[in-house]
C-alpha cells in the first residue's frame, strides 16, 4: 500500500506533465451552489485571479484560481506554514497572490496538505480533462499518470526530493510566466462567484438550509475582498456581511422554534425562511455592487496620486491601473447585464452602467490621445460623477433592500399555500 508521501510525489510528477484539453470540460458537481461557495471561500477570499491572456501557453486553460489552489496546498505540503513577515515593497501582484494563498492554508498539517493536493488535482483532471498522448508529451505523461494511480515511483524515499511545485501551478515566486497573466483585484475575480450563488433557486436555498448547521453558514465564512479586515475602509463591506450573516442566522435558527417537537409549530420554518430569501440575494448584489463601486474609486484615488507623484513613488504606473482594475470593471459590468443573470445582478449592472461607460471611454482617449490623457480624463469624471457613487448608489441599495423585504412577504405567502 502506498504511502501518503508516495502518492504526492507521484501525483506533483503527473502535473508537471499534463495539459488540459480545450476548451475544459465541466464536472456536473461543480454547477451546485455548494460546491461553488466551497471553491470560492477557499480561493478567491486569497486573491482569486483570472487568466486572460492569449498565448501559446497550455495552461492558459486552466483558470488561476485553480492553479493558486494548487500552489498553495503544495507549497504547504513542502515548506509548511508561510512566513508571516511583511511582504517586499517590491514584489509583483502575482507574487503577492501566491503569498497570499500560501499564507491561507496556515495550520494546515503537511500530511493533510498533501492529502487535499491530491483531491485537488483529480478534482481539475476530471474538470479540465487531459490532451491526448499525440498532443503533448504522450510517454512521459502517461508513465506519471501510471504512477500516479499506481502511487509508486523511482524517486527516493525522503518525501520532499525534487518536490517542485509542477508548472501548471507555479511554484516558485518569481516564475518566468508571471508576466503573461493579467491579474485583477480579489474582489473583482470573485463577482462570477457571487452571481453564481446569487442565480440559486428558492427551493435549492430552502433546501441547503435543511442541512446547513447554525454555527456553519455560509455568510459567517466570508471576509471582506476589497481591503484588508483592519482597515477602517472595509466597514460598508463588513457591514454588508454581517447584516447578511445576521439575516442567514435566523433562516437557519428558525427551524428550532417553528420546527416539529416544539411548542411553537403552526407555521412551517420554509416559511420565514423563503421570506428571507430575497433578502439574502439582494446582499450577495448589494456585495456585487460595493466591490465594484470601492474598485473604482480606488482607481481615481491611486490613478491621483500617480499622476501627482509619479509611477516611481506609488509603484502604481498607470497602465497597469488600465490593465488590472480598470479594463475588469467594465467587463465585469458588462457581465452582470447577461440574459442568464438573476433579476437582482441585471438590476445591479444597470445602475453600474455609469462605470462601464466611463472606463470604455478612458480607454477610447488612451487609444486616441495616450495613456497620459486617458488617465486625466478618468480621473476628472471620477471628481465631476462623485455624488453618483456617494449618493445616488446608497439610496438606490436602500430601495433594493426594501423591494426585497416586500417580496419576502410573496415567497412567504407562496410557500405558506403549499403546506
Amino acid at each position: 500500500m502506498s504511502t501518503p508521501a508516495a502518492t504526492f510525489r507521484a501525483k506533483t510528477n503527473f502535473m508537471k506533465t499534463w495539459r488540459p484539453q480545450s476548451p475544459p470540460s465541466i464536472d456536473p458537481a461543480d454547477c451546485c451552489f455548494s460546491r461553488l461557495m466551497t471553491l470560492f471561500c477557499c480561493t478567491a477570499l486569497h486573491f482569486a485571479i483570472e487568466c486572460n491572456t492569449n498565448n501559446n501557453n497550455n495552461n492558459n486553460n486552466v483558470k488561476n484560481r485553480d492553479r493558486l489552489e494548487l500552489y498553495a496546498l503544495h507549497k504547504q505540503a513542502v515548506s509548511g506554514d508561510a512566513p508571516t513577515k511583511n511582504d517586499s515593497p517590491d514584489a509583483s501582484v502575482a507574487d503577492k497572490a501566491k503569498l497570499s494563498a500560501w499564507r491561507s492554508k496556515r495550520g494546515l498539517s503537511q500530511s493533510d496538505a498533501m492529502q487535499q493536493y491530491v483531491n485537488e488535482c483529480d478534482r481539475q483532471i476530471r474538470v479540465y480533462g487531459t490532451r491526448d498522448a499525440g498532443e503533448t508529451n504522450g510517454g512521459a505523461s502517461m508513465e506519471a499518470g501510471n504512477a500516479s494511480r499506481e502511487g509508486t515511483g523511482s524517486a527516493p524515499q525522503t518525501p520532499f526530493t525534487n518536490a517542485a511545485t509542477p508548472q501548471n501551478t507555479p511554484a516558485n515566486l518569481n516564475d518566468e510566466d508571471d508576466n503573461n497573466v493579467l491579474l485583477c483585484p480579489r474582489g473583482l475575480a470573485a463577482i462570477p462567484l457571487l452571481c453564481a450563488a446569487a442565480s440559486e433557486s428558492r427551493t435549492a436555498y430552502l433546501a441547503r438550509l435543511q442541512v446547513t448547521a447554525p454555527n456553519n453558514g455560509w455568510w459567517a465564512k466570508q471576509e471582506p475582498l476589497c481591503l484588508e479586515m483592519n482597515n477602517p475602509l472595509s466597514f460598508p463591506e463588513k457591514l454588508i456581511i454581517g447584516l447578511a450573516e445576521q439575516v442567514e442566522k435566523v433562516s437557519l435558527l428558525v427551524g428550532n422554534f417553528l420546527g416539529d417537537g416544539h411548542a411553537v409549530s403552526t407555521v412551517s420554518p420554509r416559511v420565514v425562511q423563503a421570506f428571507l430569501w430575497p433578502v439574502h440575494n439582494i446582499f450577495l448584489a448589494l456585495w456585487i455592487l460595493w466591490i465594484l463601486t470601492s474598485t473604482y474609486l480606488g482607481s481615481v484615488a491611486i490613478m491621483s496620486q500617480t499622476l501627482l507623484f509619479g509611477a516611481k513613488r506609488t509603484n502604481t504606473p498607470l497602465g497597469r491601473v488600465f490593465l488590472e482594475e480598470i479594463n475588469p470593471s467594465a467587463r465585469a459590468v458588462e457581465t452582470l447585464c447577461e440574459q442568464h443573470q438573476t433579476i437582482g445582478v441585471r438590476l445591479t449592472g444597470l445602475v453600474l452602467m455609469p462605470l462601464m461607460m466611463l472606463c470604455d471611454f478612458s480607454n477610447s482617449v488612451v487609444n486616441q490621445a495616450g495613456i497620459l490623457a486617458g488617465s486625466l480624463f478618468f480621473v476628472l469624471m471620477g471628481l465631476l460623477t462623485w455624488w453618483y457613487w456617494i449618493c445616488v448608489l446608497p439610496w438606490l441599495a436602500m430601495c433594493g433592500v426594501s423591494v426585497a423585504v416586500m417580496s419576502g412577504w410573496c415567497f412567504g405567502l407562496i410557500e405558506l399555500s403549499g403546506n
